[in-house]
Order: structure tokens, then C-alpha cells, then sequence
């Protein structure tokens, strides 16, 4: 009976100095250090990451072709596509000439940060307004895994049926988004649309969204939400151009398009009066010589005067910052001899408008008509965010 009990004790002491290790948890716990990686990259090039999920057929590279076709011209996209294997919605994607990674898994049903973290490595960031990550067709991993985007969308469909939010309840609750896709098809199923709407609204507060991409019957409300949150993304910009946009709004764009960045406002002003219209609005591009408009503006009598142009103030190329007049007797503008605090200094003293400069620092100023690619970039993220103020 001794040597029994001996034999317990020498066992019950063996096992106390066994170390138990959660393997999920040390994974989940490496996956996240790996997103947030993957998250201050995207924040540093302001590239806003959408992470696109959903049941297999749910229609998930149908609403991303249909998307990217209607935003190419105001957004730059790129696609990180996610399957187990094949890449045939890939194939369908880089059809829009825009880049698109494939990703096979191999069978595993879902992309993890690390996968994503090497597709966004073959991307120039930097010239990437929006990148979509469509994951593997699954209502359950992808909503497990974070992967280092933003903002979650998750895309259900008529055919799977109303409960969906129900049966698989965490990828509900993590989206900012529910799509509810090919509702051309309620008229001939007995899916009951108040009851998908209930149990969504009971475990999540994600925006619904009914609409069919075949027939694009509410189409429209997800391009214009999708839109004003991109929008919203830019808020570091947003505070960069610290300007009230009130009464009758003036607008200048200046700068030699002959030397490079220094043409930068001059771009904006002409790419601006092609998109706002409004009799309260005046937008000029004043080329080299906004001296010239002195008496076009004053007579226009407005409350706000806007001058876009390159300014040299020392930030990173393509840096974007709101100056007041009178700071600009401190800087050096690229090439303009005048003094643009004395003009606006005028124009203030005879109309009372409320001054500012919306400068852009340059990267190259030389004979060239070629912008760099930072100051592109900002000068499509400008025309975005005024658009946005001034037709709201």
C-alpha cells in the first residue's frame, strides 16, 4: 500500500512540471501582432484596407468588379484575392487593369495576417487609395482572424436563406457593413427579409444594405455610403486643410506647369471646374500669374479665398498643409517672384473674405511637365475632400 501511494505522489509531482501551452492562443496572439504590422504600414501610406467576406457564391468579386468600375476614376484600387486554390475571380479583377494579388491557402478557409502582410509587400502603397481583400468564401474563420484592415464588409446573399446572422453571429457582429446581395431574387424564394434584418439588428451595428449587383437595384446607396466613409478615412488630411468652406467661396489655383510639382495647384483648379457647379463657387486656374485675377476676384465679392499652390514650408513631399497669408512671408514659394501675402493681404482688406493657402509641398521643381508621384497623390486626395465639402 506504501509503494502505491509512493507511486501516486511521484506521478502527481511529475505533473507539476508539465508546462501546458494553448497553441490557438499563441497563434491568434502572433496573428495580431502581425495585423497590427500590417495596420501601421497601411496607415502610413493613408491606404484605407477593406476586408470583403462572405459564404462561397454570395457574390462577394461580383460587387468588388462593379464598385472599382464605378470609383476608378476618383480612387486608386488594388485586390488582395483570397481562395484555397485557382484564380479565376482574380483573372476577373485584373481584367479592371488595376494590381491584384493572388493568394492560395491551400486549404486553409481563411487569409491570416501574415498572408495579407506578404500581398501588401508587392504593392507600391503609396499610390493605392483603396485596397480590398477578398477572403476565402467562409462565414466562419475570416471573422477570426485579423488580418490589418479597417473596416470590415460582410456579403450575404438571397439564396442562403434568412438566418445567416443568426447561425453564424461573429461575422455579423464585426461588420461595419451588411450587404444583402441578389435581393432580385426575393420574388421567387420564401426568404423573409424582416426576419434577416431582426437577427442582424439583434447582435450587430453594422449598416445594412439590400441591393442586387445583376440588376443594381440599390447599388447606388452602397456606392454613396462606401464613398462617405472613404471620405471619413482621410481624416488626416481632412485636419491638414483646416478651412471653412462658407458664403461665396473663391478658389485659385497657381503654379507653372512647366516646372514640374510647382505646377500643383493650377492641376487641381482646372480639375475642379470640371466638377463643381456651383453660381456661388468661382474656380480659376491662374497659371503663373494669379496677380493678373486680382480684380476678377474682388469683383466676384466673396467670403472665402482658397489659393492652392506648391509651397515650399520643409514638410515630406507631397505633405499638404492650410497656411494663413501672412505665414507665407516666411516661406519660399517655388517659383512666383511676387508676394502672395501682400495679394491676399489686399484682397482681404477690399472684401473682407477669409483668407488661406492650401500648400502642397513639392519633390521636384525643374523643367519638366511631370508631377512626382506624392504630389499626385495628394492632389487627387485634395480634389476628393473639396468635392466632398462642396457638393455634400
Amino acid at each position: 500500500m506504501k509503494n502505491i501511494i509512493s507511486k501516486i505522489k511521484k506521478n502527481s509531482d511529475h505533473m507539476k512540471k508539465i508546462k501546458t501551452i494553448e497553441v490557438g492562443t499563441s497563434i491568434f496572439e502572433e496573428n495580431e501582432k502581425i495585423a497590427e504590422e500590417n495596420r501601421l504600414v497601411l496607415s502610413k501610406t493613408n491606404t484605407f484596407a477593406v476586408n470583403i467576406m462572405g459564404s462561397p457564391g454570395s457574390g462577394k468579386t461580383s460587387l468588388l468588379e462593379k464598385t472599382i468600375s464605378e470609383l476608378k476614376d476618383r480612387f486608386s484600387f488594388a485586390v488582395i484575392e483570397g481562395d484555397i486554390k485557382g484564380s479565376l475571380d482574380g483573372e476577373r479583377l485584373a481584367k479592371l487593369d488595376i494590381p491584384v494579388i493572388q493568394i492560395n491557402t491551400g486549404g486553409a478557409c481563411h487569409l491570416d495576417a501574415f498572408m495579407v502582410k506578404k500581398g501588401l509587400e508587392n504593392f507600391r502603397l503609396k499610390d493605392i487609395d483603396i485596397i480590398f481583400v477578398e477572403n476565402v468564401g467562409n462565414l466562419v474563420c475570416p471573422a477570426e482572424f485579423k488580418i490589418g484592415t479597417s473596416f470590415n464588409v460582410v456579403v450575404s446573399s438571397v439564396p442562403e436563406g434568412e438566418d445567416k446572422p443568426l447561425k453564424y453571429p461573429l461575422m455579423f457582429k464585426i461588420a461595419d457593413i451588411c450587404i444583402l446581395n441578389k435581393t432580385d431574387l426575393l420574388p421567387h424564394t420564401d426568404f423573409d427579409l424582416d426576419t434577416f434584418k431582426k437577427y442582424l439588428k439583434d447582435i450587430s451595428l453594422a449598416q445594412f444594405i439590400p441591393l442586387s449587383v445583376k440588376t443594381e437595384e440599390g447599388f447606388s446607396i452602397w456606392i454613396e455610403a462606401f464613398s462617405d466613409i472613404v471620405f471619413k478615412q482621410l481624416h488626416t488630411l481632412q485636419d491638414a486643410i483646416s478651412v471653412e468652406w462658407k458664403g461665396k467661396i473663391v478658389i485659385a489655383g497657381m503654379g507653372d506647369r512647366m516646372k514640374a510639382d510647382d505646377g500643383a495647384g493650377s492641376v487641381i483648379a482646372e480639375k475642379l471646374a470640371k466638377i463643381v457647379k456651383r453660381k456661388d463657387v468661382k474656380i480659376i486656374d491662374t497659371g503663373n500669374s494669379i496677380e493678373n485675377y486680382i480684380g476678377v476676384i474682388e469683383r466676384f465679392k466673396p467670403n472665402t479665398v482658397v489659393v492652392m499652390d506648391a509651397v515650399d514650408f520643409g514638410g515630406k513631399p507631397g505633405e499638404i498643409k492650410t497656411l494663413e497669408y501672412e505665414e507665407l512671408q516666411e516661406l519660399t514659394t517655388s517659383t512666383h517672384s511676387f508676394s502672395i501675402s501682400v495679394l491676399l493681404n489686399h484682397i482681404h482688406n477690399q472684401t473682407g473674405a477669409n483668407c488661406k493657402v492650401i500648400g502642397i509641398q513639392p519633390e521636384i521643381i525643374k523643367f519638366s511637365q511631370e508631377l512626382s508621384i506624392p504630389v499626385k497623390k495628394s492632389i487627387e486626395k485634395l480634389i476628393e475632400i473639396i468635392t466632398y465639402e462642396l457638393c455634400r
